[in-house]
């Protein structure tokens, strides 16, 4: 089983039609739902994912996507949009709504956030899982493992020295 993508570009590299990108999608939203820091979160959009326009059907509204979800990151945890998502490539051809009806075109119209309608795409507040948190970023059991050893090497050190001093007195 492949792990999910982390990155934008993970998700244009994997994607090879309109449905398994929205697949590829939703499952780096829940790779969001696990970082908390802004370096982190930034990192998931600073690659540029490859252009998906000539690799099927609609691939003009994936790139579209891609670029809006990363310029919605960026404005949420208040960094600089990376450069590629403003490139005239991704922005859709024609407007393009989630929902068919006129209702909810206006609904769409009126609460689309502006990284979408810049794109030409227009839907409800679309789902982006950010949630920054205090404190420090979690660590691996490994980093965390290494670093007590060290300290242990340093409490160690700093004994034997004591030892040592006292001793010769």
């Amino acid at each position: 089983m492949q792990a999910r993508p982390t990155t934008l570009a993970e998700v244009a590299a994997r994607a090879d039609s309109l449905e398994r990108f929205g697949r590829e999608l939703a499952d780096w939203l829940h790779t969001l739902r696990a970082l908390g820091s802004r370096p982190a979160l930034a990192g998931t959009i600073a690659e540029a994912p490859a252009l998906l326009a000539g690799r099927f059907p609609d691939g003009k509204l994936a790139d579209a996507t891609l670029a809006a979800y990363a310029d919605l990151l960026a404005a949420r945890i208040d960094v600089a949009p990376p450069a590629w998502c403003f490139a005239t490539e991704r922005v859709a051809p024609e407007p393009w709504f989630a929902s068919a009806g006129p209702r909810a075109r206006i609904f769409a119209l009126r609460d689309t956030p502006p990284a979408f309608k810049r794109r030409n795409l227009f839907s409800g507040a679309p789902d982006l899982p950010v949630r920054l948190r205090a404190g420090r970023p979690p660590v691996s059991i490994e980093q965390r493992r290494a670093k007590n050893a060290e300290r242990q090497r340093r409490f160690q050190q700093r004994r034997r020295e004591l030892v040592r001093r006292l001793s010769s007195r």
